[in-house]
């Protein structure tokens, strides 16, 4: 049995996702270095990432940060776990930003941050934190169909 099905059979799921990304991230060497892992890994890992940040501090402070250069790649994933509703609102934040593809220069990606100061990000923040839309279900079962590719 892999560390990733024992992490499956957590009594919870917050549990579960905790053990399954410190599995993860045993495979990142450093910070934003995702090259390591694969695609269904890579997945998790962004969803992850962008969960983070959002709840830290919302829309604008996720394009602010580093995390920002996965843009493209977080809407992917969370497409891929079927988290529709949670990718519009990514794609909506993407028309906010006034720039698509959203580039992945970190110093150019807050110059135009900094240009537009967007009142919109509020808003988004909003419906994101009022989502009904489970997440940790969702990539929980995203985990479980693919778990040949995880460990």
């Amino acid at each position: 049995m892999t560390s990733t099905e024992i992490a499956l059979l957590l009594n919870s799921d917050l549990e579960k996702v905790v053990r399954i990304g410190e599995i993860i991230g045993k495979k990142i060497p450093e910070r934003d270095e995702f090259s390591g892992l694969n695609d269904y890994e890579k997945t998790f890992i962004y969803i992850d990432v962008f969960e983070n940040h959002t709840t830290n501090g919302g829309f604008e402070e996720f394009f602010w940060n580093s995390s920002g250069q996965f843009s493209h790649e977080i809407l992917a994933a969370y497409e891929a776990i079927g988290a529709n509703k949670t990718a519009t609102l990514i794609y909506n934040a993407f028309k906010e930003f006034g720039e698509i593809p959203i580039p992945k220069d970190h110093a150019f990606r807050k110059k135009i941050l900094i240009d537009l100061n967007s009142v919109s990000w509020d808003t988004l923040d909003h419906e994101f934190y009022k989502s009904k839309e489970d997440i940790v279900s969702l990539i929980l079962s995203f985990v479980a169909k693919n778990i040949d590719y995880f460990d």
